[in-house]
């Protein structure tokens, strides 16, 4: 299928978030995902905590590890409440692990503790669990801890930059990062608040801002790519939007941003290395800069 004809085939798609547009959006695109082949190792479900949710896949080169490449982390969405980090019976996420691997880097997808039963800060908490694990046991697994990019979507996002602005929460440790790549995520919980925020925050929005990850992401120097994509819901568009004004204002700059032209919420990352792609030459970009740089 040419780019032109898939893009408007996603514009078809409603930009609600509903299980008939996520369904819809994976059937379109389980096929234009070429079966894995052997070059990528996979070794699954290791348990970075204790509880069943804590579980992590790592992706490595199939011709030998390679510590020496940098790490990228996917944390996955799922409206703070649902969500995994393998979609079984379809190539979702395991797509992200194979690009990360077959465009230079290791790769890991998490999963993570899930509200109502694990409210805030338990995403910071398990992100922290699992950047420790990387510098305690990563070796043996073939991944090393000096260049690790965090990469959430939607509520992975929010997780991603919660550890990132909250890091108070973990200290005296540092976040561990030499990145950070937001996709379609939130970060201002007191922007039009809703069952989503609830079922993670709680009911007491008192608490919303100072659980928000704007104030400490405008005092980080954490190299920053923020993307959202064309069909995303508007709340979404908002949440980005106020961000990058945001930075703009407080570091005289903009982040690296991608418009991923033709995708939806869901299809930013699922449609991740194949053609007409906008977001994965802006990863290998960013990941490369700032893997070479202090």
């Amino acid at each position: 299928m040419q780019f032109s004809a898939y893009a408007r085939a996603i514009r078809a798609i409603p930009r609600e978030i509903t299980p008939a547009t996520i369904n819809a959006t994976r059937e379109l695109l389980t096929p234009l995902i070429k079966p894995f082949g052997s070059d990528v190792a996979v070794q699954r479900d290791l348990r970075y905590g204790g509880h069943e949710r804590q579980r992590l896949d790592v992706f490595t080169p199939a011709s030998g590890f390679q510590p020496a490449r940098p790490v990228l982390i996917f944390v996955h969405g799922g409206g703070f409440v649902a969500g995994d980090k393998q979609m079984p019976g379809t190539p979702f996420y395991d797509n992200i692990g194979h690009w990360a691997v077959r465009n230079g880097y290791n790769g890991i997808n998490i999963t993570y503790r899930l509200a109502p039963q694990h409210q805030w800060p338990a995403g910071i908490e398990d992100l922290h669990h699992v950047l420790r694990f990387i510098q305690e046991n990563g070796a043996q697994h073939g991944i090393g801890a000096g260049k690790v990019f965090l990469m959430g979507q939607s509520a992975g996002a929010a997780h991603a930059s919660s550890y990132v602005a909250h890091a108070q929460r973990y200290a005296p440790y540092g976040h561990g990062l030499r990145g950070l790549i937001l996709l379609s995520g939130i970060y201002d919980y007191t922007l039009k608040p809703g069952p989503m925020e609830a079922a993670y925050l709680g009911n007491d929005q008192a608490l919303y801002a100072s659980r928000s990850s704007v104030s400490g992401l405008l005092n980080s120097d954490l190299p920053m790519l923020v993307a959202i994509a064309e069909c995303d819901p508007p709340y979404f568009e908002e949440q980005a939007l106020a961000l990058l004004g945001r930075l703009q204002q407080r570091r005289g700059r903009l982040p690296r941003i991608v418009h991923a032209i033709g995708q939806n919420h869901f299809s930013l990352t699922l449609y991740l290395g194949l053609e007409g792609d906008l977001l994965g030459p802006q990863l290998r970009s960013f990941i490369d800069e700032h893997s070479t740089s202090r």
